[in-house]
């Protein structure tokens, strides 16, 4: 019996599939996310599976399905993850964000274009420029459904390894701008503005443009003690199904409508900030995500990786130059420090945690005492957030009203 065919328990398979995912985990903090959890999960199972490991794992175990069940609840988590007043205060990076999408995309769609095919080049550069797995998975469902299966490599690998690789370029870039702030002893002039609005509080006794409170006009709907875990996961769930059903009926797809939803329920108070963790459901649905890429790398052989990993490394460095300029590009138009815009944008490449886990490992190991740490974090942060947050979902948005063009 060949070792692909064994038949596994559901138990067995799913405590299989989670040390995958655990393994991930515990490296990634053991090195201080300078090997990101996916990546060494999806790099483990793709060698147990060559040594012979059986592929039925993410089947049998059933999380394979739920991760593609759970995987728009996931997106709808995404969308309430930025405070409506953030976005309203930090209105320029967002289109610097957005400025440094169409630089990367133009970089590797029209150079990369001239090498390989362009619908492959264009889906590449939405997952390297839509924050890696959530542009990556939009786009392998846009293949699938569509044929073009010989299509789904380099968007599946690069969703498995983005976060590996544009980290530790993050890094550099971040460094270069936090060095020229303690270079010039900025957090001794340069104070943070409190934006504050003077502590308004909603009847609930929450503050307004708050985590618990993220709408500046509108209270909360749900008392804070009746907002369970099930409640929220309930919250997401409808407004999953919601965007589901619109999408379908619009033509515009589930992803794009997702987000609107997810942004506007926030600024009227329906939804609190982070609503998946909200729900202390997080760490399963990632499991469940993990899963499903593990099925979907099953038939992936070394050989078709390494006949694919030329384009891949061209895709990695044509999108990162364009984000890195864009960025720097944008910043220069609104008159900030262009390494400020490159730090900021090269976060498409990785975004949560990985901004923060870069901002906060730069801030640490550069500044010379805890005053200047925070303040480095307060002032590269929002910034970073914002461009890489809002950026993304402008690729993703862009991404899904011209992959029917494009990708057919």
């Amino acid at each position: 019996m060949k070792g692909s065919d064994v038949k596994v328990a559901p138990v067995i398979a799913i405590v299989i599939c989670f040390a995958f995912v655990s393994l991930g985990d515990i490296v990634s903090l053991k090195t201080k996310a300078k090997f990101p959890s996916l990546a060494v999960a999806i790099v483990a199972y793709l060698i147990a599976i060559w040594c012979g490991m059986p592929k039925t794992y993410p089947d049998v175990s059933g999380l394979a399905a739920l991760g593609d069940i759970l995987f728009p609840v996931f997106v709808a988590g995404l969308a309430t993850s930025i405070l409506p007043i953030s976005i309203v205060k930090n209105w320029k990076f967002i289109i610097i964000g957005c400025i440094a999408v169409l630089a990367g995309f133009l970089c590797t769609v029209v150079v990369g274009g001239l090498f390989y095919d362009p619908r492959e080049m264009f889906a590449a550069a939405m997952t390297s420029c839509g924050s890696g797995l959530t542009g990556g998975l939009i786009v392998l469902d846009r293949l699938k459904g569509t044929g073009l299966t010989e299509m789904v490599t380099i968007p599946l690998l690069l969703a498995c390894t983005i976060d590996a690789i544009g980290q530790p370029v993050g890094s550099l870039i971040t460094r270069k701008y936090a060095g020229k702030l303690i270079a010039s002893d900025a957090y001794l002039t340069d104070k943070i503005v409190d934006h504050s609005d003077g502590g308004k509080l909603n009847k609930w006794g929450a503050p307004f443009n708050s985590s618990e409170n993220p709408s500046p006009r509108f209270c909360a709907w749900i008392p804070p003690k009746y907002e369970t875990e099930a409640v929220a996961f309930l919250q997401l769930i409808v407004v999953t199904a919601l965007a589901m059903w619109l999408g379908g009926i619009t033509g515009l797809g589930w992803s794009i409508v997702l987000i609107l939803l997810g942004f506007g329920g926030t600024f009227i108070g329906l939804f609190r900030m982070n609503m998946l963790d909200r729900t202390q459901t997080g760490g399963f649905v990632m499991a469940a995500i993990y899963a499903l890429l593990f099925q979907m790398l099953n038939d992936m052989t070394l050989q078709e990786i390494m006949a694919k990993i030329v384009p891949l490394l061209l895709v990695i460095l044509l999108s990162g130059v364009g984000l890195v300029l864009g960025g720097m590009l944008g910043a220069k138009v609104f008159g900030f420090d262009p390494w400020l815009g490159a730090s900021a944008t090269i976060g498409l490449f990785y975004l949560f945690p990985g901004v923060r886990n870069v901002i906060n490992e730069v801030a640490r190991s550069l500044s010379r005492n805890e005053e200047e740490r925070l303040y480095l974090v307060e002032k590269i942060s929002p910034s970073c957030i914002i461009a890489a947050s809002m950026g993304s979902k402008f690729c993703l948005l862009a991404g899904v009203l011209l992959m029917p063009l494009i990708i057919r």
